[in-house]
């Protein structure tokens, strides 16, 4: 029906219009929804959590679909409900509807998004890092172009920042019927949750997955400050044209840089990874709390960038050795709820904060930042002093 065309071309064609379309309405969303809908900040913010928790928690909801429907028809359906919810939010004006789609909106993204992630999971270990250093160089592409349109547009004409997302989406959709048949292997297949979770009880491997997606978390809490806070803190001083650029900055730095990482990654530990991600995350912040000049502003959004480089692959890397005999949907869907939660309750904090202090919320968030770098070093240090006490009493000699 379909001419045949390299998979790998539709793919990255996929990824490229699905973000334009996700970055083109996204990180200026709370900007949009004041503009366009006459809405406050307080429900701004809980509508931007409602969408953030759900395009992550909704992960949990939609691994059974993926697993039941197949990971072609379900990026279909991802993609074009997507651009229907889209167009739902343009004609609503009434807050409740509002909400209610925006949570809708949340399964729609999380059902694309989880669709391609088990696609790459699919691959060989020795490719899978790779694969998703690509991924992220892919959706960097999209980021690049997304949020300078939308930019662009809001100042132009508000509604069609909507209307350009809708475009991308169709066209994303359009592109994801010429894959061919996506099938799982066996042991991906047939997994029954609620049975796993309770011999869950036994399976210490269980807790180590939940442990990693608990911790990973909270680099989406520092992450969602840059899509859901950063905006409204600098539109004070920046049009959108300009803020659209420096997401443009982030998705270009990414673009540049993501594709060395994966051969230096295995040079340090990953734990020195994680540390040096969260010190470049709070120097990014002080910056955008020091000054609000352009140049400033361009150096932290690099440094943030340069950080997203390092956890973004490496997470979903992780998540997929640490998940154990859970399916990549599931363990997908289940690392989305936690991470979701903390996503949420970033955008909400972030959002609230600048209600309530500000020019200096970046100050106050820098700070929650320097706290979790702190504890993660505590905890670094005392699981190596751990290490060191138990090999000495190893290695230590009885002489009586």
């Amino acid at each position: 029906m379909f001419p045949k065309v390299n998979e790998g071309i539709l793919t990255f064609g996929i990824r490229v219009f699905n973000s334009i379309g996700f970055f083109v309405y996204v990180p200026l969303l709370s900007l949009w929804l004041v503009k366009m809908k006459d809405l406050d900040i307080t429900e701004t913010s809980f509508i931007m959590a409602a969408f953030t928790f759900v395009s992550k928690a909704g992960n949990m909801l939609v691994g059974g679909i993926v697993d039941k429907f197949g990971i072609k028809n379900s990026l279909i359906i991802g993609l074009w409900g997507a651009a229907l919810l889209l167009t739902m939010l343009t004609i609503v004006n009434s807050y409740p509807l509002l909400f209610l789609i925006a949570l809708v909106l949340g399964i729609s993204t999380s059902l694309y998004n989880v669709s391609l992630k088990t696609h790459i999971s699919l691959l060989q270990e020795n490719e899978r890092l790779r694969a998703f250093a690509l991924l992220n160089i892919a959706v960097n592409v999209g980021a690049s172009i997304g949020p300078f349109l939308g930019g662009w547009l809001l100042d132009w004409n508000s509604s069609s920042t909507i209307m350009a997302a809708i475009v991308c989406y169709v066209l994303a959709g359009g592109i994801s019927l010429l894959l061919p048949r996506i099938t799982s292997e066996d042991a991906e297949k047939g997994i029954n949750i609620v049975q796993f979770v309770k011999n869950s009880r036994s399976d210490p491997h269980f807790f180590i997955f939940i442990r990693f997606i608990a911790f990973s978390g909270l680099f989406w809490f520092l992450y969602t400050q840059l899509f859901t806070t950063f905006p409204v803190v600098v539109s004070q001083h920046f049009s959108g044209k300009t803020i659209g650029l420096f997401f443009t900055v982030n998705a270009m730095t990414i673009i540049v840089f993501q594709g060395f990482y994966p051969k230096i990654q295995p040079k340090w530990k990953m734990e020195y990874w994680y540390a040096l991600a969260l010190v470049l995350i709070v120097a990014s912040y002080f910056l955008l709390w020091i000054s609000h000049h352009f140049w400033i502003i361009f150096v932290s959004v690099v440094l943030f960038s340069m950080a997203e480089i390092i956890w973004v692959p490496m997470i979903d890397h992780q998540l997929i050795e640490k998940k154990g005999m859970l399916s990549s949907s599931w363990a997908f869907g289940i690392s989305g709820v936690l991470w979701g939660v903390w996503e949420s309750i970033g955008g909400f904090v972030g959002l609230n904060l600048y209600q309530y202090v500000g020019q200096q919320t970046f100050f106050y968030l820098a700070i929650i930042g320097i706290v979790i770098l702190g504890g993660y070093l505590f905890r670094l240090l005392y699981r190596n002093m751990s290490f060191f006490t138990s090999k000495n009493q190893v290695g230590r000699k009885d002489w009586r």
